[in-house]
């Protein structure tokens, strides 16, 4: 799934490098950044005062923290008002591909930022309803004999409550990529545009780091709303569904949506702290409604160390195990990790046990 949402983000961003906003772009700034250093230290203070090239990929105003993290040739790239405008022009784009529908009149006057709220959540919907129900007619119908066993096939009631909590929600969760769009266009966090602008080395460096600050901080999330008011107050919404029979692919997003958007909170606050490809942000962040569906059809899929639905399920049984996102890592580091194995071994040492006791007496 993450490698996936990766690569879509190259394929998407080399298409994109290659309008008006790209490649040619990106060459003009390059160019005029080693004409400015050929032309000597007298250059220095014009760049500085001009305030055009501060940022991530600012020349000589870099900050510490972005000196820590920028690579030798990002020292001399494009001034981050290029950034940001390339930034905001694919934010555009994105809107586009939903707000056709709106008539002219209406769209003119709506802002900006409703538009990204009007696509998201519009996107939100979309990914749910057509994953879930895809996903629930092979699971359920088209190999529901193979891989459950009767009755264990969630009934309709649960799956339409499942879906009225999730649809309920998505107005809100649909604020999160708007705001986080809204900072990145204003310039307030480490994202950029385009995977030339650090080069493939580095895009793969800052993806490892982006998604371990993500699957750290979403366990961490995740364990604190199982805590006191946290659980009482929001989490305990989805955990309504704690059977295998009531269970579904449609469980994916029905939290309270205070809950869903703290889950999500570590996507937004790492571009904060670490540079990251703002489309693959985006991917991630949506592709999570993908995942969320595959956690919840209650198929064992044995790819350890993906958290895989045979470990959420045992989260939902047992409660205070495996709180990971993607992975069973930070579950070990912290001591709550139980595999579908081991648990199975536990309940037949249990049976033995209790086997053993009946002889006895």
């Amino acid at each position: 799934m993450l490698a996936c949402a990766a690569v879509v983000a190259l394929l998407m961003s080399s298409r994109a490098s290659a309008g008006s906003i790209g490649d040619a772009g990106l060459g003009l700034a390059r160019a005029g950044s080693t004409a400015a250093a050929a032309a000597g230290s007298s250059a220095a203070p014009t760049n500085s005062s001009s305030g055009g090239s501060s940022g991530l990929f600012g020349g000589p105003d870099l900050g510490p923290w972005q000196r820590l993290w920028a690579s030798p040739d990002q020292r001399a790239a494009k001034p981050k008002a290029e950034v940001l405008a390339e930034l905001k022009a694919e934010n555009a784009w994105k809107n586009s591909l939903v707000t056709w529908m709106l008539p002219q009149a209406v769209l003119e006057r709506m802002p900006f930022v409703v538009q990204t709220w009007f696509r998201c959540w519009v996107m939100c919907m979309a990914l749910y309803f057509g994953v879930g129900s895809l996903w629930a007619y092979y699971a359920y119908y088209a190999f529901g004999s193979q891989l459950f066993k009767p009755g264990d096939i969630p009934v309709g009631e649960d799956i339409w409550e499942q879906i009225k909590v999730s649809f309920r929600g998505m107005p809100l969760y649909a604020m999160l990529p708007t705001l986080t769009e809204y900072c990145v266009e204003q310039g307030w966090t480490l994202a950029y545009a385009r995977v030339g602008d650090v080069g493939l080395k580095w895009y793969i460096a800052y993806f490892v780091l982006y998604m371990t600050s993500v699957e750290f901080f979403v366990y961490w999330q995740h364990r604190i709303l199982h805590m006191g008011v946290g659980y009482r107050w929001l989490h305990v919404i989805h955990h309504k569904y704690n059977k295998g029979d009531q269970m579904s692919p449609f469980a994916g997003l029905a939290f309270h949506p205070l809950d869903g958007i703290m889950q999500a909170l570590p996507y937004s606050w790492t571009l904060f702290y670490v540079p990251m490809h703002f489309l693959t942000h985006e991917l991630l962040l949506f592709f999570t409604s993908i995942w969320t569906t595959n956690i919840h059809d209650n198929l064992h899929a044995k790819i350890a160390p993906v958290m895989g639905a045979g470990y959420h399920t045992i989260h939902h049984t047992l409660y205070n195990y495996n709180y990971g996102h993607y992975f069973t890592f930070v579950d070990r580091l912290f001591g709550t990790l139980i595999t579908p194995e081991e648990l199975e071994a536990r309940r037949a040492a249990d049976r033995k046990e209790a086997q053993q006791r009946l002889k006895g007496e």
